[in-house]
């Protein structure tokens, strides 16, 4: 690779941990160039190490899928025309009615799968309950670590936070 080559990215992975369950929803860009979550959508307890382990082999297996854009009825535009899905399936499998509430009942981490490594993301809780601008956790792993040293680092992280009710203790 040149110097003026970007590598890309093979997978990227969005979880979002409730206190009884994760959810990672399929991950794709759409024709015009944003991100939206779509089905399959994976459901698992998050408590066993070989469950999370799964539900990332198989979200990056399954890559980046390309999709036509959705309808703009189904657009959400944010305060500077920023386009997101109106009502992306991880809502429904939170058991929530909006986003904000998705945002006050979960951690979110984001992991970009390169060939070269990882870049595993989350972020803080903000004042209002949803989530900060503040990364809690900005990690880059060599593609030596595999899936399983990613998980590992998920959860070692979730083993550190106390903003979210129900979440495994410390001692877990």
């Amino acid at each position: 690779m040149t110097k003026n080559e970007r590598e890309k990215p093979y997978g990227d992975i969005e979880i979002y941990f409730l206190a009884d369950r994760a959810i990672v929803p399929t991950t794709a860009d759409t024709q015009s160039g944003f991100t939206i979550s779509i089905e399959p959508v994976q459901v698992f307890n998050y408590g066993d190490k070989s469950r999370l382990l799964a539900a990332l082999k198989t979200a990056a297996d399954r890559g980046i899928q390309t999709v036509a854009d959705p309808p703009e009825d189904q657009i959400n535009r944010d305060e500077s025309n920023f386009p997101g899905f109106k009502n992306p399936p991880v809502l429904k499998y939170a058991g929530v009615g909006s986003w904000d509430e998705l945002e006050r009942k979960s951690i979110y981490f984001s992991i970009e799968c390169y060939p070269s490594g990882f870049l595993v993301d989350s972020w803080g809780r903000a004042s209002d309950g949803k989530w900060s601008e503040e990364e809690s956790l900005k990690l880059r792993l060599p593609a030596s670590v595999g899936l399983n040293g990613v998980a590992d680092e998920i959860l070692n992280h979730l083993k550190t936070r106390r903003d979210l009710p129900g979440l495994m203790s410390a001692s877990a």
